[in-house]
This record gives C-alpha cells, structure tokens and sequence, in this order.
C-alpha cells in the first residue's frame, strides 16, 4: 500500500514538473498594412507538444531573457485556423506582443517610425525562454 501511494506521488510531482517547463520561444516582426498604413507586428511564438488527452487551445507562459531574467507574461492562442492542438500532436501558439502602425508615422514621420519599430525589435528580440505555466483546454 505505501508503494501505491509513493507511486502516485512520483506521478503528481512528473505533472506538475512538466506543467512549469521551460521552453525556447522567440518573437518575429511580421509587417503588414492597415488604412493608416504600414503595421509592424511583434509576434511570440511557442511550438508546444501536446502530452495530455485533451485538445490545447492556448498556454500560459512566462517569458525571459538569456540570463533567465523575467521580462513579461502572456496567453498564447493555440487555436490558429480553428484548430486545436491534439493529443500526441505538435502545433504553435501565438500572440501578438506589440503592434506598431501607421498612425506613429502620420504623428512623428518614417525616421521616427523607424527608430520605434527597431528600438522594440532589439527589446522583444531579447525573449529567448518561456516557462509553461499551464494549458487552456
């Protein structure tokens, strides 16, 4: 009976193990364009495995530098084009961290829409790690 009971706790403690998990992610300036004009996109991305018997539709995640150094926290939508992450299958989950759009360069000009977009670029480019917090079913 003790082992059962060993056992058991041996599993409780694999889970929440695998539930705080640390996991290389990165951030990626995707462009785009709106009435206002061009749009710069700071995205983080996360591929994450699906371990558990039910569909993931987003994860929670603390995100941090190289040095493991927190810089922010965020929930990332698994869901992209409607579709789950199933068990036993891979799938990315993302989120939009910052959105630079057209409005910067109708108020400060293109030099200075430009300064913003890379000055946050290098700040988000810093994200190399995001700690697995949880799963949204």
């Amino acid at each position: 009976m003790k082992s059962f009971f060993v056992s058991i706790l041996l599993i409780m403690l694999t889970k929440v193990a695998f539930a705080n998990s640390e996991y290389r992610c990165g951030v990626s300036l995707i462009f785009d364009s709106d009435g206002t004009g061009s749009v710069a996109n700071y995205i983080l991305s996360l591929q994450v495995k699906n371990t558990t018997g039910r569909n993931i539709t987003g994860v929670s995640v603390i995100y941090k530098d190289k040095k493991g150094e927190v810089i922010g926290n965020a929930a990332l939508k698994c869901s992209v084009n409607s579709s789950d992450i199933k068990p036993g299958s891979y799938g990315e989950c993302v989120r939009t961290l910052q959105r630079v759009d057209g409005e910067y360069i109708n108020s400060f000009g293109i030099k200075k829409w430009t300064e913003i977009v890379n000055t946050q670029l290098e700040k988000l480019n810093s994200i190399q790690f995001c700690d697995v917090l949880g799963f949204s079913y």
